[in-house]
Formats: C-alpha cells, structure tokens, sequence
C-alpha cells in the first residue's frame, strides 16, 4: 500500500479577507483537514473559530514577522503551496513582507494564490491529485 504524501500548505489573509479566507476553507475542509496548514497566529485562532480546523503550526502575526516566518519556511522547503488572500483595497505597514514571501515563492517555483478564484483553482487541483 502507497501512503499518501502529506501537503504543506501555507494560508495567510490580509484584513478585511478573512471571510473569503473562510469561505474556502470551508469549501475544501476535507482535504486541508488531512494535510499540513500553517498559518499566522491571529489567522489560526480566526479559521479554529469559524471553521473548527486547527492549523498544523501558527506562526506569528503579519505585523511581528509572520509572513517573514513563511517566507523562510519556503526557503527551507517546508511549504508546497502558498495562498496569501491580499486585500487589493488597504495597504498596510508591513506589505514589504507580504512582498518578501511573493518573492520567495516565485524563486522557489511554489504556487502562490493571492486571490479566491486563484486559490480554489490551486486547491481543487492538488486535492483531485492526492
């Protein structure tokens, strides 16, 4: 029997994007349920609250370094895939990090969803594949 290989998967929200954060969690619950979700902390205790699932690792929040976290965990080869929902109306202080782990990815190859329809495409894809 083949074991099935366990996915890493970053999930990061700006602001003012949690809902839609929710939304597709709860759209593909099942398969996040049975792989490895990181998160910044104040992300991890939102998504626990709304959606009952309890990230794998919480890093810190946005504002103390958190997308800085991820960004190294890319660098480290700790996450397979990023979804990083911006929020396209606000900019906020700490967007040169969020910009730091759109980089990181890139130059990792990792797919990075900064958008809803971007990410469902990405989580539907690698769930039917696993």
């Amino acid at each position: 029997m083949v074991s099935k290989v366990e996915i890493h998967i970053a999930l990061v929200v700006q602001e003012g994007m949690k809902d839609n954060l929710q939304k597709l969690v709860n759209d593909h619950k099942t398969f996040l349920l049975d792989n490895y979700v990181v998160s910044t902390e104040g992300t991890a205790e939102y998504l626990h609250e709304k959606t009952e699932i309890t990230v794998s690792k919480a890093v810190s929040s946005g504002q103390e370094g958190g997308d800085i976290n991820i960004a190294n965990m890319v660098l480290e080869g700790d996450i397979d895939v990023a979804i990083f929902l911006l929020n396209p109306i606000r900019y906020f202080p700490h967007c040169q990090d969020a910009y730091a782990l759109m980089r990181v990815c890139n130059f990792k190859n990792i797919p990075l969803a900064m958008n809803m329809k971007t990410a469902d495409l990405i989580l539907t894809s690698i769930s039917r594949g696993s």
